[in-house]
């Protein structure tokens, strides 16, 4: 639908309604069955959560953070994000 002036775009939530949300999604994110149901690919991850260490932060190039998650295991799950690129149609070509 078309957006709307009068849409209440952001909602007050409480702060500790905020906080268990968070720590719910991080709990699942643990848990593989809830993982692949979520349609990704970790079956050559070694475990989860998947926990790297501050120094790939300094890793500066596209490549570099490619072969390393490749490292990881995340290779299927790198194939899937690129299989799900997509090209639109018509003059949104240009977006």
């Amino acid at each position: 639908s078309p957006t709307k002036t009068w849409r209440r775009w952001h909602r007050r939530v409480n702060v500790t309604q905020k906080r268990h949300a968070i720590a719910s999604a991080l709990a699942a994110s643990a848990l593989p069955p809830l993982v692949m149901a979520r349609g990704h690919r970790i079956g050559q991850v070694a475990e989860l959560p998947l926990v790297v260490s501050d120094s790939l932060q300094s890793q500066t190039k596209t490549k570099q953070a490619v072969e390393t998650l490749k490292k990881l295991g995340c290779a299927e799950e790198l194939q899937r994000v690129i299989d799900s690129k997509k090209v639109r149609a018509g003059k949104g070509k240009m977006r």
